[in-house]
């Protein structure tokens, strides 16, 4: 994807948009406080990479349905008009920031299998599933079979986020997507970050 795929060139005066204004802000919180992006950050950082919230750009997109990417120009795109909220912006970032890592340790992008492999990644390691289930797994006060019931819906979710972003990336149908990630499921899976 590039830039311009997704956004149109800004006027001054869209610069000052509440959209933008609160993107940017959420941004720079997120990049400061949030537990999850500044692990992944830090990650980044091993790979020698200097990662600033300059590698993050607060952008209109006109296809409402897209909250962020990673451009070709190895840029994080944050769409303002469809982030409304700091969590919003927590969760769309760590998932792209997972991409990020993804890409300096030199992914092919046009492999449906390594693409594939990062969205399980991304769902798993950002704030996607993590807020629906992450946290009661580790609140430590389950008892075995909440915990392993929380674990497999844990596992789930992030199967079906990544069979939604292989599917809306690749234009391919349910059950091919479904099936190019269950392929690669389990070892990506386990991968650390």
């Amino acid at each position: 994807m590039t830039r311009n795929d997704v956004i149109h060139e800004k006027t001054v005066a869209e610069f000052d948009t509440p959209d933008h204004l609160n993107c940017e802000k959420w941004k720079l919180d997120a990049v400061n406080n949030n537990k999850i992006v500044k692990n992944i950050i830090s990650k980044i950082e091993s790979q020698k990479f200097k990662f600033d919230s300059s590698c993050i750009s607060c952008e209109f997109c006109p296809n409402s349905g897209l909250k962020g990417g990673l451009t070709s120009d190895s840029e994080i795109l944050l769409c303002e008009n469809s982030l409304k909220s700091a969590a919003d912006v927590e969760t769309v970032l760590s998932h792209e920031l997972v991409h990020f890592l993804d890409h300096l340790n030199n992914t092919d992008w046009t492999d449906i299998k390594a693409l594939a492999r990062s969205e399980i990644r991304a769902a798993k390691y950002s704030l996607e599933c993590h807020n629906q289930y992450g946290a009661r797994l580790w609140e430590g006060n389950l008892e075995q079979p909440q915990l392993c019931s929380i674990s497999q819906q844990f596992k789930k979710c992030v199967r079906d986020r990544a069979t939604d972003s292989v599917k809306l990336v690749t234009n391919v149908g349910s059950l091919r997507a479904r099936s190019i990630v269950d392929e690669v499921f389990e070892k990506s899976y386990n991968e650390e970050l």
